[in-house]
């Protein structure tokens, strides 16, 4: 297992709601840490927040676009995605 490498871009920008856009691994983990907890045991979160670690410890393209896309996937299915 890798060190994980929080410090890789996503495959795009993330634009939540509230607060500024997630453009790093680093940005979706504080993200995720500063939901309420409640919120953030739910398994779509737990399951976002295991993609984005093997992401980290890969860096993989592959990982990395996943992770992004479970991010978006989460924030749009709690209505905290901004519209393109």
């Amino acid at each position: 297992m890798n060190q994980p490498d929080w410090n890789h871009r996503l495959s795009r920008a993330v634009v939540p709601i509230r607060g500024n856009p997630i453009l790093k691994l680093a940005d979706a983990r504080a993200f995720i840490l500063a939901l309420p907890s409640g919120l953030r045991h739910q398994d779509d979160w737990q399951h976002t927040a295991e993609l984005l670690i093997v992401a980290a410890e890969s860096g993989g393209v592959i990982d990395i676009e996943q992770a992004t896309f479970q991010l978006e996937r989460t924030l749009l299915f709690h209505k905290l995605l901004t519209g393109r």
